[in-house]
């Protein structure tokens, strides 16, 4: 049997995040593990040949860096302040890589994923993060449709 100590959990801050939260929270204390809340930023490198300056783009970068900040303490604060065993990660570049990267990193012995998340344009340029996660990770990897999961 799998002795999960930690569990790196990805989130991205959307309407759904607070299910996931729940859930991998309700997870870790069956458990006893500890988590790893994973903000990915995505890197703006990419964008530097539409006719924007590198300022521009390192400036929108940090603005952005000090909004996950700021949203992460807010999550743990409305989410897990009844949790001891967790600890923020936020970390700049592709999403799949660098959620895997990350779990690895802190040892992770489990990731759970919501299969949902952001919509609209982000789903449509980006694909399913859950899905490459999946497909990539050689950690284990629980997905959980926040849409049918319900808060008891």
């Amino acid at each position: 049997m799998l002795n999960i100590k930690t569990i790196a959990v990805p989130v991205d801050f959307s309407d759904v995040a607070s299910l996931l939260a729940q859930y991998a929270k309700d997870f870790a204390k069956k458990l006893g593990a500890k988590i790893i809340l994973i903000y990915v930023l995505e890197d703006l490198t990419a964008y530097e040949g539409l006719y924007t300056s590198t300022k521009i783009l390192t400036d929108l970068e940090n603005m952005l860096l000090e909004g996950a900040e700021k949203s992460m303490k807010d999550f743990i604060k409305k989410y897990f302040s009844d949790c001891s065993e967790v600890e923020p990660v936020i970390v700049k570049g592709d999403i799949v890589e660098k959620i895997i990267e990350t779990a690895q990193k802190y040892k992770a012995d489990l990731i759970i994923i919501g299969t949902h998340g952001r919509k609209g344009l982000d789903k449509i340029l980006f694909g399913s993060v859950a899905e490459g996660v999946v497909k990539n990770s050689p950690i284990p990897v629980l997905t959980v449709n926040p849409y049918k999961y319900k808060i008891n």
